[in-house]
């Protein structure tokens, strides 16, 4: 299945070729991104990255950033 991912702050947007019934996790994988640095978004809603995707959506997928004074 397809699925599109649009990272966020980047605004790159990639279509990824993923196995029915693949998860949030599964598309961070393929991304090469760390599961614990970024949220995955469908419509206005972030995700558990253990819930299956849809052949076709578009996820946002957002860099989380912390940070604070040194």
């Amino acid at each position: 299945m397809r699925i599109v991912a649009e990272r966020v702050p980047s605004g790159e947007r990639k279509t990824v070729e993923l196995p029915e019934g693949a998860s949030g996790m599964d598309l961070l994988s393929v991304l090469g991104l760390a599961p614990d640095a970024h949220l995955l978004v469908r419509g206005d809603a972030p995700i558990p990255l253990d819930e299956s995707l849809v052949e076709g959506e578009t996820l946002l997928v957002i860099a989380v950033v912390s940070g604070g004074r040194v």
